[in-house]
């Protein structure tokens, strides 16, 4: 996806972007020529995390797209001044209404040309009650013979899972 398309103006100026490289070696940058002020594409942090019940590990089914009914870890965008740990939790409760607490990481993952920079927890899960909510169709508890592999939405949901389920 050609994120730099999706920003048109400065948000300083209102002045329509040109693109320009501003060192041989990086890539092309949005660039005000009103008022200078360069628009950089940072990546977008994700925090995730796999916590499991007496019943299963934690899945969530997608009630919006991509991907719509099928199954990823809960976890969501890290808000500007939370830490990693702080967001996995925070989704992790709004998206299954379960509390946890994170024991250790699983991984990090990206992948190339994708803005999201994705950070797996291992966590346990210290209270609440399992229900869905509005990005939900569905939560589920799923034992480890029995995830859904065909129905993961995206290659970190399944990467993180086959990472856990020979750690764990």
């Amino acid at each position: 996806m050609n994120r730099s398309a999706e920003y048109k103006f400065c948000p300083v100026c209102g002045t329509p972007f040109i693109k320009r490289r501003l060192i041989s070696h990086e890539p092309e940058r949005l660039v005000c020529p009103s008022c200078d002020f360069i628009l950089y594409l940072d990546p977008k942090l994700v925090a995730c995390t796999i916590a499991r019940t007496k019943n299963g590990i934690v899945l969530q089914q997608r009630n919006k797209s991509p991907k719509r009914g099928y199954w990823v870890l809960p976890g969501g965008f890290v808000d500007r001044g939370e830490t990693l740990e702080q967001a996995a939790i925070r989704e992790f409760y709004e998206e299954t209404g379960l509390h946890t607490r994170i024991d250790s990481l699983i991984g990090t993952y990206s992948y190339p040309g994708q803005a999201n920079i994705i950070i797996v927890f291992n966590s346990r899960i210290t209270g609440g009650i399992l229900r869905p909510c509005h990005e939900s169709m569905s939560v589920a508890e799923f034992a480890v013979n029995r995830i859904p592999w065909d129905d993961l939405a995206f290659d970190t949901t399944k990467n993180a899972l086959q990472t856990y389920v020979k750690k764990f």
